[in-house]
Formats: structure tokens, C-alpha cells, sequence
């Protein structure tokens, strides 16, 4: 699932950088340059597909990890 917050950043890199990262949302919309709206928006869409997101995060992970 490739879902983008309104620009062409994925709704995935949103998650990894709130949830493993520790970034708060204005940190997020500093970092992005996105607003509060396009946030809660990403972070809303993730909550409701967080199961299917976090899978995909993983297998990027692991993905990324077999070819260091």
C-alpha cells in the first residue's frame, strides 16, 4: 500500500518517523514540511491500516537489512 499525505511523501515514512523515531507532530511538519492538517491526516490513515502499514514497514526493514 503506497498512500501519500497530499504530497509525495508515504504515509509509511510518517509512521516510521512518529512511531520509531519519537518525532511529534511539529517535528513532523518541520522535518516533512508538511502542515497539521496533511499530519493528522497521515497519521489518521495509519491508524485506521496500521495492521497492512506495519507489515510493509517490516518487510522494508528486512528487506533493506539481507542486502547490507
Amino acid at each position: 500500500m503506497k498512500k501519500y499525505c497530499g504530497t509525495r511523501i508515504r504515509v509509511q515514512t510518517i509512521a516510521i518517523a512518529a512511531n520509531q523515531w519519537g518525532l511529534s507532530p511539529e517535528q513532523l511538519g518541520e522535518e516533512y514540511g508538511l502542515n497539521a492538517t496533511q499530519i493528522s491526516d497521515a497519521l489518521g490513515f495509519y491508524a485506521m491500516h496500521q495492521t497492512e502499514i506495519d507489515r510493509a514497514i517490516a518487510a522494508g526493514q528486512a528487506m533493506e537489512a539481507a542486502n547490507v
